[in-house]
């Protein structure tokens, strides 16, 4: 996610599914052949603002162990009124809830697995975990259907998950699977501190009901569209996707461009200038086809919203903050991060430099390439931002913390954005000091291929980089993940 643009630069696949652009893609063949299946039917009513839906989804074990239940994360649940956790921190709480305070949930009519209706339970701290029995035991590579049907009230609030004036945000909304780590679910809470989620690539048939008003913009290709006595039903597929969202509203106007076999869509209603917001997008598009791998789906669409923070990254789509000062720099970032966490994910949660500040540099990179700002520039910026922020900590702290951290371990946002976004870039601008911009490249591109569809472990990426420019570089990554680099010599 793209938060607080001006800190951190002052400071072949079936038809009927979203194509491969690239040919001789197999690692995405393989992902969507292995990969879960969800089926949803879903229908927004927008006086009450309830979204109403039906789910289907086919699960393959593929851990090593069994498993007697399954567990889906509810991010929906975070927006419910006396949430343990508060879905924004205060310091957004005003922007987010421009209208007041608003609270939304979800509610489960029925859960049923291979048909037959399961006694669920919601657990968790801050109840966000759907967890579903099974009547067998599921072995590695056995299989087994889970539907459900539920609805979900939908809070007046500029984020992930809400309705505004101008917008409706569906991020995160669906019941998704918990990864399986370490031999069990990861059922980490929701986190109002980043971005929370952790999920495998899946593939996604999802049909979304409404009034014919609205345009709608959305993760995958769209198969159909159909009109039903004023509403429309839109009817997407996409496979080997990290995850699924749409943005609704009465107000989008759309321009789209062509970049090799993607369509790349930019919805705005409030945007000054759309044509360079689209450009930015087709740029960014194409600057990382050619420097890190092919962009592996047919469409890829910004949408300018109401969000409270500078915006968001999910499968295909971006979300970017309307009113923003760096539309640029935004949909830049939000568009990297369709290779970085989108293709190539990582544990958001516990290494959130390794696609926040990954993305930030790659910004860079692109204003570079682009001579909207020379990347010496942008380092140096950022690291005055850094050094400054921990001088400032030192003034009134003893043993200040410098290492990379889980998100619940940072004591506020500004801080996570500090460490993640700003100092996370300074590593990566670091590196490609050290290496030069061909072998930072081809290290991306290793690190890319090796880890595309999967969940990188931070020695992955490690392993790209050192294979290309030697075990020294190691040592950068050490120092920086525990808080030992010396930031004043990454730039002079």
């Amino acid at each position: 996610m793209k938060k607080i643009i001006c800190l951190l630069l002052a400071l072949c696949l079936i038809t009927g599914v979203i194509t491969l652009a690239a040919c001789g893609a197999n690692p995405i063949d393989k992902a969507a052949k292995d990969a879960n299946v969800y089926t949803i039917a879903a229908s927004y009513d927008d006086t009450s603002h309830i979204l109403s839906a039906m789910q289907t989804v086919e699960i393959t074990n593929r851990s090593e162990n069994s498993v007697t239940s399954v567990k889906f994360h509810i991010y929906a649940n975070a927006y419910r009124e006396n949430a343990s956790t508060p879905v924004v921190p205060n310091t957004y709480h005003a922007k987010a809830y421009v209208n007041g305070d608003s609270y939304g949930d979800i509610a489960f009519d029925s859960v049923k697995v291979n048909g037959n209706a399961v006694a669920y339970t919601i657990e968790g701290e801050n109840l966000d975990i759907l967890s579903v029995p099974l009547a067998e035991e599921l072995f590695p590579d056995g299989k087994t259907t889970i539907e459900m049907t539920y609805q979900i009230q939908l809070a007046n609030i500029r984020h992930r998950l809400g309705y505004t004036d101008n917008t409706v945000n569906l991020g995160n909304w669906y019941p998704v699977l918990c990864v399986m780590s370490n031999g069990g679910y990861d059922c980490t809470p929701y986190y109002n501190i980043g971005d929370p989620y952790v999920t495998d690539v899946a593939n996604y048939d999802v049909t979304i009901k409404l009034p014919s008003n609205y345009v709608v913009a959305s993760s995958g290709a769209l198969e159909e569209a159909t009109q039903d006595n004023g509403f429309t039903c839109y009817n997407y597929k996409a496979n080997a996707l990290r995850d699924f969202a749409l943005v609704m509203s009465k107000n989008f106007k759309k321009l789209s461009q062509q970049v090799g076999d993607t369509q790349v869509n930019y919805y705005y209603y409030n945007d000054a200038n759309p044509e360079q917001s689209l450009a930015t997008a087709v740029g960014m598009l194409d600057f990382l086809n050619k420097n890190v791998g092919g962009y592996p789906y047919s469409v890829y669409s910004v949408c300018e919203t109401d969000f409270c923070y500078g915006g968001m990254e999910y499968g295909a789509l971006a979300m970017v903050t309307s009113g923003s000062n760096a539309y640029t720099e935004a949909i830049a970032h939000e568009t990297a991060h369709q290779w970085f966490y989108g293709l190539v994910g990582n544990n958001q949660i516990t290494n959130a430099w390794m696609d926040e500040g990954l993305a930030e540099f790659l910004t860079y990179m692109y204003l570079d390439e682009t001579d909207a700002m020379p990347i010496e520039n942008s380092v140096k910026a950022v690291t005055k931002t850094y050094v400054s922020y921990v001088d400032v900590l030192n003034h009134y702290y003893d043993n200040v913390d410098t290492s990379f951290r889980a998100l619940n371990e940072y004591k506020n946002d500004n801080e996570y954005v500090v460490f993640t976004y700003v100092k996370g870039s300074l590593l990566f601008g670091t590196l490609y000091e050290v290496m030069g911009k061909a072998k930072f490249t081809k290290a991306l591109q290793n690190y890319f291929d090796g880890a595309i569809c999967t969940i990188a472990a931070p020695d992955q990426m490690i392993n790209a980089f050192t294979g290309v420019s030697g075990q020294e570089l190691g040592k950068i990554f050490t120092d920086f993940i525990e808080g030992k680099e010396i930031i004043s010599q990454i730039i002079q």
